[in-house]
């Protein structure tokens, strides 16, 4: 099955944890970001044999504002085993200060809100809303749709969606002309609904057979992270850009996060933490097949600076 089909496959939620690649005797782990070694400006794995699995990671690791929470997404290719995509979405809950064993939810790719109260979750097929679950107690709530694709059926669907903390969504949806008819599109929320999904600039869905996908938006909307192809050999599947909000409201050219970040396996799937210190990503691994990674997000100050000064000598 082609990569690029990651939404036209069929997810399975499975009812076991036979398929994670953990020790029988799961670790104690605890503090922060599960007790994990903080990175600096080298990326690193994170998380080995607990989140970073034998298998596909497909989303960066959400957490939760108050840090006691984490939702990923591990996808184990078709194979002898299996005849199909089998999708596990995982989560792992920090009680006093020791984080449980990952147990399974039916929540894929979910995000949370900045205030931690909902988790959002993009469309499962062509034609679906997208929805959210809002806190109560230790559990969730029964699914609320997002009537975006109802109210505005042109977009067809809603992936990969990230959220801002005036609840302004961006997302990827359908557009036609685009990298196989797929952009990414910024939707207001007015009066509790969502306005009509407009599309970022063609300087960010830059036309022609080029991959734009896989957004994340700064909770300030002051910066925007997605994966793309542009500038890169076919051999290269996706390096992770940025660009910045001006005060017109208007972007910042896209430019590429650079090395280390980078490299010429396929980086995507990015997530800054809500504290704002880590940046989160999936890349490609000949041995694991796609592993989240983190890295310090002094990265991002440092590329506004160039950024802003590219902007200004194009004026």
């Amino acid at each position: 099955m082609n990569r690029l089909s990651i939404f036209v496959f069929c997810i399975v939620i499975t009812t076991s944890l036979s398929d994670v690649a953990i020790a029988q005797e799961f670790p104690v782990l605890k503090g922060d970001y599960l007790g994990q070694t903080p990175p600096n400006d080298t990326p690193k794995v994170f998380a080995r044999g607990i989140v970073s699995d034998n298998y596909q990671q497909h989303g960066a690791t959400r957490f939760s504002p108050d840090g006691n929470e984490v939702f990923w997404q591990t996808n184990k290719r078709p194979g002898p085993e299996n005849k199909e995509w089998i999708s596990n979405a995982k989560t792992m809950k920090r009680i006093g200060d020791i984080w449980t064993e990952p147990s399974l939810v039916p929540y894929t790719n979910a995000i949370f809100s900045t205030d931690g109260k909902r988790l959002y979750v993009g469309s499962s097929k062509e034609g679906d809303d997208p929805y959210f679950v809002e806190k109560q107690g230790n559990s969730w709530s029964k699914p609320k749709k997002v009537n975006i694709v109802t109210n505005f059926p042109e977009i067809r669907f809603v992936y990969f969606p990230s959220i801002a903390s005036n609840g302004t969504l961006y997302f990827m949806g359908y557009a036609s002309g685009l990298w196989i008819n797929i952009g990414m599109y910024r939707t207001e929320l007015k009066n509790g609904e969502y306005t009509k999904p407009e599309l970022l600039p063609s300087s960010i869905n830059l036309p022609g057979n080029i991959r734009n996908w896989t957004p994340f938006i700064a909770p300030d909307e002051s910066y925007l992270i997605f994966c793309s192809t542009r500038g890169l050999p076919k051999s290269d599947q996706g390096d992770l850009f940025i660009c910045f909000r001006l005060p017109d409201s208007n972007w910042t050219e896209p430019i590429s996060m650079g090395e280390p970040i980078n490299t010429n396996q396929l980086e995507r799937f990015p997530a800054v933490s809500p504290d704002g210190m880590y940046l989160f990503f999936t890349r490609d691994s000949q041995e694991y097949d796609e592993d989240v990674y983190w890295v310090s997000s002094r990265i991002i100050d440092k590329l506004k600076a160039k950024a802003i000064l590219e902007h200004r000598v194009k004026q």
